[in-house]
């Protein structure tokens, strides 16, 4: 009986230091914090492809959820409502009509330096097409991306340089239209953002006839940028922190291994290699370099074409430098 009541105490015990070990480290596991993306299927959102591929998120102990959103405009409208916490990469208009509709509801945590050289747009024609620069636009039919941006910029930067000239007609189409109706003569010319502008090329043999209009009207453009959504940017600013720390590591993986970083690219999307390979990055800022001065000359191009009605102060919309 005294060894039964011995061997019971023995295991009790170990037991008990079984649970204490175990409670101990569940004690000191770090916190896994929670954030919801969305992005764009697209290069834009690069910097979140190789934050996840890399590790970058886990290394600061993010789990991030990830929801693909087909537009800049939804993004925003997201954004606004706090179904995200983070939009990777959109268009700056959209985010800036809805802080005019919702004030103080959205933060700018980096923006694009697009340049003619790096940019992700240009204008492309058919191989066999008697349209070889801007010049020769002038009353052809352009297709682009719906919208406004795409439109204005593109007449704006036409009447600026040829304002004697008649001005294209810009034809709005969604992108999985852009290659089928450039190579059926449905238009003459597409105002192409990547990856239709790699694929036209690469697959389809067009050529550029003029580079980045983004680039052109704006050097270095601001138009992309990261936001999230201001109150959870408040309640949560470790998590935010932490966030743009991964951010930043893969806006710096970008520049220094550009294979590396559109392979990844090429699996994200599911683009082939050599697409990917024959795009541009599309470089963002750090979370920490954000060019205020810059971004408020932008700001005030974009209100003299009539997309913002309002011309906030870079330093009040973005996040604290």
């Amino acid at each position: 009986m005294k060894k039964l009541i011995l061997v019971v105490i023995l295991g009790l015990t170990f037991l008990t230091g079984c649970k204490n070990s175990q409670d101990e480290k569940n004690q000191n596991a770090p916190i896994i914090h929670k954030v919801t993306v969305g992005y764009l299927n697209m290069v834009s959102s690069l910097t979140h492809f190789v934050a996840l591929e890399n590790g970058y998120y886990k290394e600061q102990n993010l789990e991030v959820v990830g929801n693909p959103i087909a537009t800049s405009n939804l993004i925003a409208q997201e954004l606004v409502a706090g179904h995200v916490d983070v939009g990777i990469e959109l268009a700056i208009t959209p985010a800036l009509k809805q802080l005019e509709q919702a004030p103080n509801s959205i933060k700018i945590f980096s923006t694009s330096n697009i340049t003619t050289e790096n940019g992700f747009d240009a204008i492309v024609v058919k191989q066999n097409s008697s349209i070889h620069n801007l010049q020769d636009l002038a009353g052809k039919k352009v297709g682009g991306f719906p919208g406004t941006t795409a439109k204005v910029s593109l007449l704006q930067l036409f009447k600026e340089k040829y304002p004697d000239l008649e001005q294209p007609e810009f034809i709005q189409l969604t992108p999985n239209l852009h290659i089928q109706s450039l190579e059926t003569g449905d238009i003459d010319a597409l105002f192409a953002y990547e990856p239709v502008l790699s694929t036209g090329i690469v697959k389809h043999n067009f050529r550029i006839i003029f580079p980045s209009v983004y680039g052109t009207q704006f050097t270095p453009n601001p138009i992309g940028v990261g936001a999230v959504n201001q109150k959870w940017l408040e309640d949560n600013p470790e998590t935010a922190k932490a966030f743009f720390k991964a951010i930043d590591q893969a806006v710096q993986f970008i520049e220094e291994n550009p294979v590396k970083a559109k392979n990844i690219l090429a699996i994200a999307t599911n683009i082939d290699s050599d697409i990917a390979q024959n795009m541009n990055t599309l470089p963002l800022s750090k979370s920490t370099k954000i060019d205020l001065a810059n971004l408020d000359k932008y700001l005030t191009l974009l209100k003299g074409l009539n997309e913002i009605n309002e011309v906030p102060k870079a330093s009040t919309i973005c996040i604290k430098q």
